[in-house]
């Protein structure tokens, strides 16, 4: 049930973003990302998944190590699954990534470990 709850969260803060312009130069027509964009990309992922309220504490973006993390009361099979939704939606929605970002779920219990990841 979390895991309907934040894919509709997620959805309808993606649309908020593209309509209101969160993902300044991400568009559908870009082929590859480049490494401004990709964080760009990733700051705007972070701001969809705060926005949604699920998350247990600020989502971060680490441009030296390619990933956006956030913290998630979920358990390991419910983060796997949203870690695959959230990149699909993400690749819906035309945002590139460079390759090598990854998108990982840290539980709050899960003491500092992700508990899932996916590339973005």
């Amino acid at each position: 049930m979390r895991i309907k709850i934040a894919i509709a969260a997620i959805r309808k803060m993606l649309r908020i973003a593209a309509s209101t312009c969160v993902c300044v130069g991400i568009s559908s027509s870009m082929a590859v990302a480049d490494s401004e964009t990709s964080v760009r990309a990733a700051y705007a992922l972070c701001s969809v998944v705060d926005g949604t309220g699920l998350a247990s504490s600020p989502c971060e973006v680490s441009g030296w190590g390619s990933s956006v993390t956030a913290t998630i009361d979920m358990n390991s099979t419910e983060a796997r699954d949203l870690c695959q939704k959230v990149a699909s939606l993400m690749r819906q929605k035309g945002v590139d990534f460079d390759r090598g970002w990854t998108f990982q779920i840290k539980s709050p219990y899960s003491g500092g470990n992700s508990i899932a990841y996916c590339s973005l």
